[in-house]
């Protein structure tokens, strides 16, 4: 890159001390000279950073397949290098650790987890609790299409605890997104006000995962997953029409401060 920098410099550069005329031909030869050098440089660059990634792609498709195969701690770093036909210190430079290949799976699959939740293909104009299904239903879906991920993330006790940056990274665009809908179904008449989006999320992630796990590791009873899910989905639903979470703050936390600082929480009479 400093030889790129000093092109570029170069490039900009003109000797206005020179007589008119004297030094324009040489000097715009030498600038389109380096302009077509820039160019290679750039095009270059581009092609090293691409497969920089192809090769980062590989890598953490190797481990995940390698992972499920025979579990996280029984995989050491030099299997996944192997499995590419790279060493295990070229591997090193692209993850100096093994539990760094983990926490790139890790984002990568809380992305996906976030856009089966979110459902970014959603109608426009989708009534408020049938975005609450999409959201109750996000864990299973997201289950059934990226067991390998659902696994690591949840079920394989032998990897490492989730980094902290990735959960807020998950969690700070889902907490305003729950809130919406929670606010949408409450002035449709849906829900009752009184929820603290945050307890209700948890709730509804819990409720689900029995069912998702079940799938993943192959445990449900003779029944169509599909519509065992729909009827948890609509347990949750029922629940939530009913009361069961009306005032209740599981995760003080994560509550505004003006419920922490209150009495305790309780269920709401009816």
């Amino acid at each position: 890159m400093s030889e790129l920098s000093s092109y570029v410099k170069k490039l900009f550069t003109v000797n206005r001390f020179c007589p008119s005329g004297t030094a324009f031909v040489p000097l715009a030869r030498r600038q389109r000279r380096w302009l077509r050098d820039i160019r290679a440089w750039g095009k270059a660059i581009n092609q090293r950073q691409s497969r920089k990634e192809d090769v980062r792609r590989a890598i953490l498709d190797a481990a995940r397949l390698l992972f499920i195969k025979a579990g996280y701690g029984n995989v050491p770093i030099r299997r996944i290098a192997s499995h590419i036909g790279y060493s295990a210190a070229a591997l090193y430079r692209y993850f100096p650790t093994k539990d760094d290949i983990f926490n790139a799976l890790t984002e990568d699959g809380l992305e996906l987890l976030r856009r089966s939740e979110t459902k970014t293909s959603c109608p426009l104009g989708t009534p408020a609790l049938e975005r609450l299904r999409y959201v109750i239903l996000g864990v299973y879906d997201f289950a059934k299409r990226h067991p390998e991920y659902f696994y690591l993330l949840y079920l394989d006790r032998s990897t490492p605890r989730l980094k902290l940056e990735s959960l807020r990274a998950y969690v700070d665009p889902m907490r305003p997104h729950i809130h919406e809908i929670l606010e949408g179904c409450i002035d449709a008449g849906e829900l009752e006000r009184g929820l603290d989006p945050w307890s209700v999320y948890n709730v509804i992630w819990t409720s689900m995962q029995g069912v998702a796990s079940q799938f993943v590791c192959d445990r449900l009873p003779p029944v169509d997953p599909d519509k065992y899910a729909q009827v948890i989905a609509d347990l949750v639903i029922a629940g939530l029409k009913g009361g069961a979470l009306n005032g209740v703050v599981l995760y003080e936390a994560c509550a505004p401060s003006s419920v922490r600082k209150g009495r305790p929480a309780t269920r709401k009479k009816r």
